[in-house]
Order: structure tokens, then sequence, then C-alpha cells
């Protein structure tokens, strides 16, 4: 492509008003479907602004994958903020994701960081509370602290999160909490303790296709300039998304559409496009998790891969996919991790739901036990065309 071709591109039309307002991060000026569980958010929280001695607060939203629990837990915090300043409290707001904060400690120094300046270095998590506390404390603020993807935690890290105020005492704790997870997820990581330290938990439901064929109306208005889609097209996506129970998925395929669209040079999404999308979308694959692994963990990952479609077997050995790796790894001249550490990614890697793994006695009695592997939710080929392009980019 030359010059001229290349600002020929810039220079076509969009079927686009606002194409970030489909992105994963976007949270809307409205918030649709779910004004029950804003209501309960607004109940337990509410005491924050009304109380002279502000209360600790935690709670818990639950629900399977594109539910709108993330959405929603940002949504209540950005407009908590706002009552808040009207108020005159100062009220700070921190979403932490644990698929890039995956342990208590790196939460912790984070907002150390943030707040006083410090690295956390030499200081105990407590210790390094108990600072940023003090700072709250001695500013005359309140922190409202959003959890997300809480069950990558360990379960003694989600309890020391929910005992702040029993910890430094509910006059210093001048935080609450709010926490959100999947609901097999969750189960894996709850004790009656860490129950007991929960004012509620707020389970969501899927949308019904009403509530689908709502919401997708709205988005695709900020989304797309007038009479880009229409009724049918949007009634076909919300049956798709009723059908998967996910949200997000009805979201992705109006973004893959669009883009396809405007790739092709058309001024209308049509049905054929949906098709087209739907059929590249996997509804329960964690997309967004993949873009945060860390450059080992995704050499892993596609260790795994190719050893499942060499193998073409439903599942890998952890040995076999330790060679692919190495092999990967030399592609890109990049130096290897030893084995020990390659199962540490696939343990990783496992906790993120990517992947499936159990211990297994194989017939060969000399090959004993051994790890094997599956992948959930995207077939091999395709995770492979992913990871392909995202190594493209970053290995270059």
């Amino acid at each position: 492509m030359d010059e001229d071709a290349f600002r020929k591109e810039f220079g076509q039309q969009s079927v686009f008003r606002q194409a970030a307002s489909l992105d994963l991060s976007y949270v809307p000026p409205k918030l649709y479907c779910r004004d029950e569980v804003i209501k309960s958010l607004i109940y337990n929280y509410r005491r924050i602004l009304e109380e002279k001695e502000p209360p600790s607060i935690n709670c818990l939203l639950l629900g399977k994958g594109g539910v709108g629990k993330t959405v929603t837990a940002k949504y209540f915090g950005k407009n908590f903020r706002s009552i808040a300043l009207e108020k005159d409290v100062n009220l700070f707001i921190e979403y932490y994701n644990c698929i890039n904060f995956r342990s208590k400690s790196k939460i912790i120094r984070e907002l150390l960081a943030k707040y006083t300046h410090g690295s956390g270095r030499g200081f105990s998590d407590d210790e390094a509370l108990k600072l940023i506390l003090t700072k709250l404390i001695n500013d005359d603020a309140y922190m409202f602290l959003v959890i997300d993807e809480v069950q990558i935690l360990k379960s003694e890290d989600v309890l020391a999160f929910l005992d702040i105020a029993e910890t430094f005492g509910h006059h210093n704790a001048k935080l609450s909490i709010l926490l959100v997870s999947r609901i097999k997820d969750w189960m894996k990581i709850e004790t009656e303790r860490i129950l007991s330290r929960l004012n509620e938990k707020i389970k969501l439901k899927p949308y019904d296709f009403d509530d689908s064929n709502l919401i997708l109306q709205y988005r695709s208005e900020i989304a797309f300039k007038e009479n880009v889609i229409n009724d049918d097209i949007l009634a076909m996506i919300s049956q798709i998304v009723v059908e998967n129970k996910n949200m997000r998925h009805g979201i992705e395929i109006l973004r893959k559409s669009g883009l396809y669209a405007d790739k092709e040079g058309f001024n209308r999404i049509s049905a054929d496009m949906v098709r087209e999308a739907s059929n590249e979308v996997y509804p329960t694959f964690r997309g967004d998790v993949i873009d945060k692994l860390n450059e080992q963990e995704l050499l892993a990952l596609y260790g795994i891969v190719r050893t499942l479609i060499n193998n073409d077997e439903p599942y890998a050995l952890v040995d076999d996919a330790f060679e692919e790796y190495n092999a990967v790894c030399e592609s890109y001249s990049i130096e290897p991790h030893v084995k020990m550490s390659y199962r540490k990614y696939v343990r990783q890697l496992r906790d993120l739901k990517i992947i499936a793994s159990k211990t297994v006695r194989i017939e060969d009695a000399q090959r004993g036990r051994h790890l094997k592997i599956t992948l959930l939710d995207i077939p091999p080929r395709k995770l492979e065309e992913l990871l392909e392009d995202l190594f493209e980019k970053k290995f270059k």
C-alpha cells in the first residue's frame, strides 16, 4: 500500500459514531435491567455518606460471565462518587482486577504507592494497610474498593480484606469493599468466616430476550450512526445473547459487525455480517484474560495449543506441552524457563479458567502419573490464530 492508498482508507466513511462504547471497559451513561441490583448496593453503602462515623461495608456481586457484574460495579462506583461529591464527602473509588493484581500484597502496595508515594518495601501487608488507613483519616477521606475476579486471590487473602475493620478497628477503617466473582469460582474460596463478613451477597441472573434487546438497542444507538442497524438485526443478536446467556457475546458481535462493514465499505450491518461475527466470537472464552497474560504464560499456553493440534487429542500431557513450549521459545529467540516454572504457568492458566487440568495414570508403567490438560470454551486452532496474531505484534 502506498501513501495515497493509505490516506484513502483514512478518508472512508465509518458506520461508527463512537466505537469505544463497544469496548469491554466502557461504562454506559445508563445501566439498563440492573435496577434492583443497583438499589441493593445503594441501600448497603449509602450509610457511608449519611453517618457521622462512616461504617465499613462489604458486599459481593455474583453471576455467570456476561451478566454485567463488572459494568454494574463500575457504574455504581462512578455514580456513588458523584453523589459523595455533592454531599461534600471525599470519596475515592479504586478498582482492581485480580487478573492483573493476583495477590493481596500487590493490591495493597499499589494503593500504598498511590496514596503515600511509597514503594511498600520493608513493610508487611498490615503495616502498609495501616499507612493507607492513616492517610485516609488525616485527609478526612473514604475509600470504596472494588475487587473484580476476586476468586483468583487465596481464600485467606479475601478474608484479610474483609477483616480490615476488625483488624484495625471500625473507627480507623474508612474503607468499604465490593467483591465481584463468577458463581462457580466463588464457591471454591467461600468459607463461613468470609460469609460472616459480607453484608450482602447479590446474584445477577442472565438477561432475557427483552432485556437483551433493550440493552443492545441502547448500546447500538451510542456506537453507530443512524440507520446502520435495524430492529430485525438487533433481535437476531438478542436471541444469540439469550442462547448463550452472555451479553458480552452480543456486544462483541456488534463491534465485529461494524468493523466488517467499515472494511468492506458498507453503510449497514446485515444478517450475514452478524452470522460471520457470531462464528468468530466464543461467548465463554476469556479473551480479555489472554490480553493480560505475561510473556511466559502466553508461551506456555501456546505449547499446550500446539500439542493438542499435533496429537489431535482432546487433552495434552504436560511433558509434551513443555517440549512444544521450548520449541516456540527457540523460534522467537526467547530463553525458556525450567519445567518447574512451566508447571507453575500451567497452574496459573488453570486458575484463570483458560485451561482445565488433572493428574492421570498413564497405561505405560514407565511414564507413571502425568498432568493432562485441555482447553476450555475455544477450539485449539482458533486459539492458535489468536496467539500467533498476538505474537506477531509482541515479539516482532
